[in-house]
Formats: C-alpha cells, structure tokens, sequence
C-alpha cells in the first residue's frame, strides 16, 4: 500500500494534469489539506514536495505554484534519414508495451521485459521528466519517416559536468534496417550541437556485437569493462563502456 503522501501527490497531479488548477494558480493551502482530512501537515507538505520534484509546481512552502500546464516544457523533434524522433504520448502504450514487454529485446537491455503497467508508468515518467526545468534527460520515441507508430526509444541523459549516458532500443521485427544507428546518429548529433554536450558514453552488453558494431560504426571509442554493471534476467553483467568526445563527432 502506498503511503498516505504518495496516495495525495497521486491524485493532485492527476488534477493538474487534466486541467483542474491553470498554470499560475496555487494548490490548496496546506492548512486547508489538513483540516479537510487530507493528513497531517507533516504528509500533505511531502505530496507538495513530490509535486515539486515532478516538475508540476514550484515553491512548496504552504502551497504550490503551478509553473506550465501538462506537456513538453520544449517538445523535440528530430528527424534524420530513416526515422523520427518524437516526445512520447500516451497514446504509444501498446507500441511501447511490444518493444518492452518482449524479451528478446529486453534479453540486451538494462532490466527485464515489463507489463502493461509499467509501460504506462514508463512513458509518465517520460513525460514528467520532459516538464522538468533545467530539463536533463531526452527520452524520445522512434518513429519510420511517414509512421507515427513507435518502434523504439532513444534516451539522452545528463551525467556529469557537459557529459550525457546513451541509450535506445528497436523492436526485434525492425532489427537490422539501420533505424537505431540513424536513431543514435540523430540524438548524439542533438546533444553536441544543440544540448552542448561535450562527453557521450554508452554501456553495452558484451555478447550484444550488433549494437557493438554500430556504435564503433558512429566513432566511439571503446574505453573498458564495467563489472557486475547491471542485473537483469536473474545475474548480473558486464557492460562495455563506449564513449565519443564533442571534437570527435562526425554526424
């Protein structure tokens, strides 16, 4: 069972995401929570933080600011040669749910296959963390030029000073067809012109040779081992650590 202050921090963003409260209007007064049997201060201030942390509101100190309605803060849009790169919609559960809940490609990822609910959670917390200013991750849907449909996800996100993590998978029946090379090309080429990014690395699966390939292919570098780097389908493994400088980048 989810705690008291998760239960509330649920149900307001849910209300602020369906339009209940306007950018710039503040959430009930904490005081008010509490006497309307919301819990005690102590549990209403922590949804408020959560909501804080979610990038919905801005100042918990007694009540929220609303900053910007349900969406994108800067939607991005990338399109290179064979694919599209898109924000998520919630619309994408099934695509998402046939690329996530299939474990053979999950077998080259960091975790197992998942549900349905959490497909919907994965693509929420995609959404959430879009909203997020100063925003530090860019997970986007892939898409076929001329085909809304998701066929994979490429993921930029920050770590460290100026250095990003990258990330992306296709669906098995799309394999081979270039669309996660073009897909990483795409967002590599984002982070170093347009993020000003100056460091990209990527950790692959030792026996995954495609994705070895390609990225050696893009011009990263191979830099070592990381040992016991992930634990996923019941062990742990290896990972490959790949990494490109912004001067080395040949889009």
């Amino acid at each position: 069972m989810a705690p008291k202050w998760q239960d509330l921090a649920d149900r307001l963003a849910a209300e602020i995401r369906r339009g209940d409260f306007a950018p710039g209007q503040h959430l009930p007064h904490i005081r008010d929570l509490v006497a309307a049997g919301e819990g005690s201060k102590a549990t209403v201030h922590t949804a408020y933080k959560a909501l804080e942390a979610q990038g919905l509101v801005t100042s918990s100190r007694g009540h929220g600011t609303i900053v910007r309605p349900h969406g994108p803060v800067r939607p991005v849009r990338l399109v290179s040669k064979r694919v599209v790169l898109r924000e998520f919609t919630r619309d994408d559960v099934d695509d998402v749910l046939a690329i996530i809940g299939d474990d053979k490609v999950t077998a080259w990822l960091s975790f197992d296959s998942r549900n349905r609910d959490q497909a919907i959670a994965m693509i929420e917390g995609a959404l959430e963390r879009a909203q997020q200013e100063p925003r530090t991750e860019y997970y986007l849907a892939v898409t076929k030029q001329g085909d809304n449909r998701v066929i994979g996800f490429a993921r930029i996100s920050f770590a460290g000073v100026k250095a990003g993590k990258l990330g992306y998978a296709i669906a098995a029946p799309e394999w081979g067809r270039g669309y996660a090379t073009d897909a990483a090309r795409a967002l590599t080429t984002f982070a170093f012109t347009e993020l000003g990014l100056h460091r990209i690395s990527a950790a692959i699966g030792p026996e995954n040779a495609a994705s070895i390939a390609m990225v050696e292919k893009l011009g990263f570098t191979r830099e070592g081992v990381l040992r016991d780097h992930v634990f996923t389908n019941g062990s742990w493994r290896d990972s490959i650590l790949y990494s490109v400088l912004e001067h080395e980048w040949q889009a």
